[in-house]
């Protein structure tokens, strides 16, 4: 049915339940038909009328309830950006071809600074199938630094690095800055308390707070 277009479907269906609805006539128009006239012909005249009215109702509402229906439930993209999937290299990830996997993601920020994705997905695979911290820190900060960053990617990158000092560099003072930072910018969201319960952990085991590159 899509060849008829996007709103074929929905009028098969008004047409459907104004043909039920129409039914509500034939008791008024059998009660109120004219002596002359063959009571059947008037139910029969009356339901087409009100079926044809109630269609034409429906279709009239049709187009903006279901424009209405798609911003809410199928955002276009006007509304909300396109994020690019990077399919291609989940594929090579799942085939066990990391390392082409990484120098893909590479190429897609060599040739795009401002890719954050690009960035937090490629630092997510040297963090883990890549074995190189190193190089995921170094691209997490390079998405932090980029114009434009969201709330929850900057959230996501600095809880990415938090961990990553905490675990494989061994910087735990770096963590403590990445969490404090996060703490100074968003104090009231749903993750601060968790954010002041880190910190907290954090301090309980003395370590010193190195604002050091």
């Amino acid at each position: 049915m899509d060849r008829y277009g996007p709103d074929f479907g929905r009028v098969l269906a008004a047409a459907g339940w104004c043909a039920f609805g129409a039914l509500l006539s034939l008791p008024v128009a059998a009660f109120h038909a004219p002596a002359a006239w063959p009571k059947l012909l008037t139910m029969a005249g009356a339901y087409l009328v009100t079926w044809a009215l109630l269609l034409t109702a429906s279709l009239l509402a049709i187009r903006p309830a279901g424009a209405v229906a798609e911003f809410y439930l199928a955002p276009s993209g006007a509304s909300t950006p396109y994020e690019e999937q990077f399919s291609q290299e989940q594929a090579l990830v799942m085939q066990g071809h990391v390392d082409e996997a990484l120098a893909a993601f590479e190429r897609h920020i060599a040739a795009d600074p401002t890719s954050i994705t690009a960035r937090i997905r490629a630092a997510d695979l040297y963090a883990g199938l890549g074995k190189n911290p190193q190089r995921a820190a170094q691209l997490f900060a390079e998405a932090q630094r980029v114009p434009g960053l969201e709330s929850g990617d900057d959230l996501y990158i600095g809880n990415r690095l938090a961990d990553l000092h905490l675990g494989p560099l061994g910087t735990p003072a770096r963590a403590l800055v990445e969490l404090r930072r996060l703490l100074d910018r968003y104090p009231d969201s749903r993750v601060a308390p968790q954010l002041r319960e880190a910190i907290a952990a954090l301090k309980a085991r003395h370590v010193p707070d190195q604002r050091a590159d």
